[in-house]
């Protein structure tokens, strides 16, 4: 009569390492499953980028406003309006621009050939108070923008405005452009508050 095959015998401490085994990965399964929940859809409010033109009073229609935006507003200078009167009614009105869950993300300004004081002042005050509220995030830029016909003065004045909001918010993350005319979105650099001066 043949005996019967022997079974291997499973000692008590393996069999608590496999249940334990078991136990740990379904918490595993567990954490990832609400991981997986934790990072679905995207909330309605979370905030995403606005695009804001300034437009000077004679001024050329930048080809910058073109950008992709998830929300647009102009604002235009208008008759009779000083740049002073322009910059604070920018100012008064800057918070309201854009809906809930939209932030302010660039702002285009586009500069007639005034280079006097009073427009460069108003051209300061307007870019600063958007860098300041794009500093929060960390993330935006101005682009200070005129025609490709624009004269020596404007450009060099538009260039040390910017080279000066540069030096101020260097360390905010943020970047400060100019733009004299057409150019390709590839030849735009992406660095993190840059300074650069683009001549068509």
């Amino acid at each position: 009569m043949r005996k019967k095959d022997k079974l291997p015998r499973v000692s008590a401490s393996r069999a608590s390492a496999s249940r334990a085994s078991r136990s740990a990965s379904a918490s595993r399964s567990e954490t990832l499953a609400k991981f997986a929940a934790s990072t679905g859809p995207t909330p309605p409010d979370v905030a995403v980028g606005g695009l804001l033109v300034v437009v000077e009073l004679g001024s050329e229609w930048p080809s910058l406003a073109a950008a992709e935006a998830s929300a647009r507003r102009v604002v235009a200078q208008q008759d009779g309006e000083t740049p002073a009167a322009f910059a604070e009614r920018l100012a008064n009105g800057l918070d309201g621009l854009f809906g809930r869950g939209v932030r302010l993300q660039t702002v285009v300004l586009a500069c007639n050939e005034r280079v006097d004081e009073a427009a460069e002042a108003a051209r300061r005050k307007v870019s600063s108070l958007a860098l300041g509220s794009m500093a929060k995030h960390q993330s935006g830029g101005v682009y200070l923008t005129a025609s490709s016909r624009s004269g020596g003065r404007l450009r060099h004045a538009l260039s040390a405005l910017a080279q000066g909001l540069f030096d101020e918010w260097r360390t905010a993350g943020l970047q400060v452009s100019v733009d004299f005319g057409e150019e390709t979105r590839a030849e735009q650099r992406a660095t993190p508050f840059a300074f650069t001066a683009r001549v068509a």
